[in-house]
Parts: C-alpha cells; sequence; structure tokens
C-alpha cells in the first residue's frame, strides 16, 4: 500500500494548532451568554484553565468586538455583546 504523500499531514498539523484557540473563544463567549456578567477568575474556574489564558482570550474577544469589560470596584466584569440582529423587534 502506498503512504499518503507528506504535505497533507504538514496541514493537518496546521489546522490542529489554530481550532482549538477558536474552541476556546467560542467556549467563553458561550459561558458569557448563558451565564451573564462574570470575572476572568469566575470563568477561568469553570473552564479549568489559568485566569491568565481566560484573560488574554477575553482581551481578543473585546477587540474583535464580541464582548466588553465593566470595572466593578478593583475587578473588571466581562459581558457578552448583544448582536443587534438577535433582539427583538417591536412595532
Amino acid at each position: 500500500m502506498r503512504e499518503p504523500p507528506q504535505y497533507m499531514e504538514e496541514e493537518e498539523e496546521e489546522e490542529e494548532e489554530y481550532w482549538p484557540l477558536n474552541i476556546r473563544f467560542e467556549l467563553i463567549e458561550y459561558i458569557l451568554r448563558r451565564y451573564g456578567s462574570l470575572q476572568a477568575k469566575d470563568i477561568a474556574q469553570i473552564l479549568g484553565c489559568r485566569t491568565e489564558e481566560v484573560r488574554r482570550i477575553l482581551r481578543e474577544l473585546e477587540r474583535s468586538g464580541r464582548v466588553r469589560r465593566a470595572k466593578l470596584g478593583k475587578n473588571y466584569v466581562w459581558t457578552p455583546v448583544e448582536e443587534p440582529h438577535l433582539n427583538f423587534m417591536y412595532y
């Protein structure tokens, strides 16, 4: 039997590097939509990962306009940004 060409394996490895990050973005955004405003440490506790990793992802999501932060005492609380097409329309 012939082995698949080497270039196919390299492409798969590159894709595997990026998809976990995208899933983390979507998972954190889902958690915020589901539970409302949360601190980074709360999200990290839910996911079982480091707080710094969650903060980095939250900052990326904020730059893309998907979440926003509000100052609450000494800490920040993160909330999802509601998309206009998902809101109810009243006439």
